[in-house]
């Protein structure tokens, strides 16, 4: 039986996730490097362990293990997910496991693992090539239509470097010369090229779950019309609830093709050229917007504590309530960015606001980190970039 969880990582995700644990009775321990997190100053936390190197994360989850199975593992981030999959056969045998397999992780986390997976199994996506030199750039720069992206098939190191998710590249030279310049820096087998869907955010939409053996037990899906930044966002700022048969469809096929166990967020696109719904990814862990299901009746982790302690609980699988989830402090940013720039009309966003919301930080019931998050911003804006 699920007692405690032990939640890898920080940040807001990390806060969403330790209220919904607590609720129902559930011991939180916060496992972070530092104490810029506003989970650390939640009143829900119960403990927190501090550590500077993996070594010693290792050996405090370590003392955590039991004869009987009772602590549930979570991470929040894909570098804690990383950790989790190399300690996966030794934890697995002591502690409850937050994430899929590790063969299930490999193939989301990797990219290149993931598109291929697709075109097999005639799921839309962005076309991809996959180039292993700059010999291949050059001949796959002759082949496309442009404008076309790099990005990485494994994100948070390409991140860490260039603080971004992706490069838009508008026409061969421009293709060659971002490669070349990449290479120096980053392995162009660990890079692919894709075609650019534009439309912005408007046209980004996520169906979340919790699913057991590729059946959903807990899912919504939304639109997230805003994101920090706007183009190759990191984050989102606000989604929406909606509901949209084409994505639920085939986010569901993918979860049965895979037999999947755990919390995905299966992200989408809306292609404007031919009017599809085209799959981006999946993230194997919370996402950053995770607790909007709060306002629906559930949470997705307890969903997963109850899976564990046997607990009987029908689905919810709610797509018809219209409810929204903002990240306040970012948002009005990207908000007040988008206007000067003409992108974004000022009523739409303000209507925005008008539907019954989740706040991302703000809880009547543990106050201080709004607060704390707010006097952080200043630091967290630049070691979070």
């Amino acid at each position: 039986m699920v007692r405690n969880v032990i939640i890898l990582g920080s940040h807001i995700q990390a806060l969403g996730l330790a209220r919904q644990a607590n609720a129902i009775g559930v011991e939180v321990i916060l496992a972070i490097p530092d104490r810029y997190s506003v989970a650390y100053f939640s009143n829900v936390v119960s403990k927190v362990l501090l550590y500077n190197t993996e070594k010693e994360l290792y050996g405090k989850i370590c003392s955590y293990k039991t004869n009987v199975k009772e602590t549930l593992l979570f991470p929040t981030n894909d570098e804690m997910i990383e950790f989790l999959v190399k300690y996966y056969d030794e934890f697995n045998e002591a502690f409850y496991m937050g994430i899929p397999k590790p063969e299930t992780v490999t193939l989301f986390s990797d990219k290149r693992n993931t598109y291929r997976f697709c075109e097999k199994n005639h799921i839309a996506c962005p076309h991809s090539w996959y180039p292993d030199t700059i010999e291949d750039v050059k001949q796959i720069a002759d082949e496309v239509d442009y404008p076309v992206i790099i990005k990485p098939s494994i994100m948070y190191s390409f991140h860490k470097l260039f603080g971004k998710k992706a490069f838009r590249c508008n026409d061969k030279n421009e293709l060659i010369l971002r490669a070349t310049a990449i290479a120096k820096r980053f392995p162009l087998e660990n890079v692919l090229i894709q075609e650019f869907l534009s439309g912005g955010p408007q046209y980004l939409y996520s169906y979340g779950t919790f699913a057991v053996n590729g059946v959903p037990r807990a899912a919504i899906m939304v639109n997230r019309i805003r994101q920090n930044p706007m183009d190759f966002g990191n984050s989102t700022t606000f989604a929406i609830t909606c509901n949209i048969p084409e994505i639920k469809k085939i986010a569901e096929e993918i979860l049965k093709l895979t037999g999947y166990f755990g919390l995905a967020e299966v992200e989408f696109m809306y292609d404007t050229k031919t009017a599809t719904y085209k799959f981006i990814e999946v993230n194997t862990r919370a996402w950053k917007w995770h607790s909007i299901s709060n306002q629906l009746g559930f949470g997705f982790l307890t969903e997963m504590i109850y899976y564990y302690n046997g607990t009987s609980v029908k689905p919810k699988l709610n797509f018809s309530k219209r409810v929204a989830w903002v990240e306040r402090l970012t948002d009005y940013s990207i908000i007040a960015k988008e206007t000067i720039k003409g992108n974004l009309d000022m009523r739409k966003a303000y209507n925005s606001y008008k539907i019954e919301k989740e706040y991302a930080v703000w809880s009547s019931k543990d106050k201080l980190p709004f607060f704390m998050y707010i006097l952080m911003s200043p630091v967290l804006f630049f070691i979070r970039k």
